[in-house]
């Protein structure tokens, strides 16, 4: 079961959400990390500094007395950590005075150059570079520079080279995997928001076609005689009006002997027999009478450009629709297409379209009788009814009205039951004061 519309409009609403929280959370996460990171960085940059402030002071005193060996030996102890790529000391000209160097973090330092020897492949002696933080031709650890100077006098330079330390390289590392795993993670997101909306829009689509459905299924029952599938009342009334407005509406080319004629049908000993075999009996007999009434007219074409055309649901006992055809109820169709109505009892209203002459009506209505005259073969009981049908026409001298046609109708009915049942009268629409004169009244009995 779908869910209602404010639920679908909810969860419209919570997709957007979803995705600012996400994206939230995802550089909540990137902003901690650059945090971390750059704590790292000025931790290690705090220790660099240290050793550039430290070291020079333990260097000066071998400087001044030409102690190379003692040189290399503080140098030796600075390199125990494995982040020191290199420690170069050169004197004021640029010559090396101590040069140790390790070829990868954490790989053994050896000593490079010897004292007063010059720098393999230089053209001259090393100058020192101006600036800390700027990397040395063909390192590619960070480089810095320190002045080693004694009573305002330079004694030489120490140059510190350096990799990144583990943790830094560890923390690149993660920050890499960190922008995959979010790259990666959007794209998932992407593919789940898309299908989610696609979903959504799809169950509203299903939701909306959904109370379509119920409201024809409603509109459907409201047409419908529940016990025969039949027009009721209301559906009889659309009948009419759609015939009428097609009839009016041609009325200007139609030739003379164009009709718009009704048939109201009102069965002969009825009440007996749903007195004597019961309701259940009776009903079945009705389900029966509308359906002869369908098979014996040209009723529901198998296909009709309908405006508005409903699929039955069978009434109690009615098991299908009466009809031969599709059991559409057409309520705009192809001339030449009958309609059946059930007004309520055991009254019935033919629509008999398109009958060209009153002898057309006539021969119909006589199929009808001949028709409802056969016996009913019902729970083991024979039945046999009879039927007294009215029939009002117009011949397109003045625009009929529905509750005209159905007066008209229902009093050329009564004649024909005043005049012994089982037989037909028509009348026309320009005699309204006929319509005004009373019905013939049954006798104590309940017979005409």
């Amino acid at each position: 079961m779908a869910g209602s519309g404010p639920d679908l409009l909810r969860r419209r609403n919570l997709i957007p959400l979803l995705l600012l929280g996400f994206v939230l959370v995802l550089l909540s996460g990137w902003r901690s990390f650059l945090y971390s990171r750059q704590l790292l960085i000025d931790s290690q940059e705090q220790s660099y500094r240290e050793v550039l402030r430290v070291l020079p002071q333990g260097l000066l005193p071998h400087l001044v007395v030409d102690d190379y060996v003692a040189l290399e030996q503080d140098l030796s102890g600075v390199m125990v950590d494995p982040s020191i790529a290199a420690l170069l000391v050169v004197d004021p000209r640029g010559r090396v005075l101590a040069h140790l160097q390790r070829d990868r973090p954490g790989g053994t330092p050896y000593l490079r150059y010897g004292p007063n020897r010059l720098a393999p492949n230089s053209p001259g002696p090393i100058a020192p570079n101006s600036g800390p933080g700027r990397p040395g031709p063909g390192l590619a650890a960070e480089v810095r520079w320190q002045r080693l100077e004694a009573g305002g006098s330079t004694l030489g330079w120490l140059r510190l080279s350096h990799w990144p330390t583990r943790t830094l390289a560890v923390v690149g590392i993660l920050a890499r995997q960190y922008l995959q795993l979010m790259a990666l993670t959007l794209v998932v997101f992407a593919v789940l928001l898309t299908a989610s909306v696609l979903v959504v829009q799809r169950e509203g689509r299903r939701r909306e076609a959904q109370l379509e459905q119920q409201g024809l299924d409603l509109l459907e029952s409201s047409l419908r005689d529940p016990l025969t599938g039949l027009a009721n009342r209301r559906g009889l009334d659309l009948l009419l009006e759609r015939e009428i407005a097609r009839f009016n509406a041609n009325r200007g080319s139609r030739s003379e002997a164009d009709l718009l004629v009704i048939c109201l049908i009102d069965l002969d000993e009825f009440k007996p027999i749903n007195d004597r075999y019961g309701h259940a009996v009776g009903d079945k007999l009705l389900v029966e009478v509308g359906r002869r009434l369908c098979q014996g007219l040209r009723t529901m074409a198998p296909d009709l450009a309908a405006d508005m055309s409903l699929d039955p649901a069978p009434g109690p006992g009615a098991g299908h629709p009466p009809s031969g055809g599709t059991g559409r109820l057409a309520l705009a169709g192809d001339r030449g297409v009958d309609q059946v109505a059930r007004l309520g009892g055991d009254e019935f209203v033919c629509i008999l379209a398109g009958c060209a002459t009153l002898g057309q009506a006539e021969r119909l209505a006589q199929r009808i009788l001949q028709s409802l005259g056969q016996p009913f073969a019902l729970e083991r009981h024979s039945l046999t009814v009879g039927a007294s049908l009215g029939i009002a026409y117009g011949d397109g001298s003045q625009a009929p009205s529905a509750l005209a046609l159905l007066q008209a109708a229902d009093h050329a009915m009564y004649r024909a039951k005043a005049q012994g049942k089982n037989r037909v009268q028509f009348e026309h629409l320009h005699n309204p004061d006929d319509l005004s004169r009373p019905r013939p009244l049954p006798d104590q009995n309940g017979s005409w």
